[in-house]
């Protein structure tokens, strides 16, 4: 999204699966600035997938 003062801004969301159990959660970050909203797009993609394999090996190793 684009601020008032001509940044982008964005975020990137990682949904829990509903088989995993109650435990799971969702988490929402915010990024820096950005110049341009294709930067801003490749920041969250790039964090949300390391997110999201963080979070895969954490539940892999939780239910060893």
């Amino acid at each position: 999204m684009q601020t008032s003062a001509g940044v982008y801004k964005s975020a990137y969301i990682v949904e829990p699966a509903a088989y995993i159990g109650p435990k799971d959660f969702v988490m929402i970050s915010l990024l820096d600035d950005f110049e341009n909203e294709r930067s801003a797009v490749d920041a969250a993609m790039g964090r949300g997938i390391k997110h999201a394999e963080w979070l895969d090996t954490a539940r892999s190793e939780r239910t060893r």
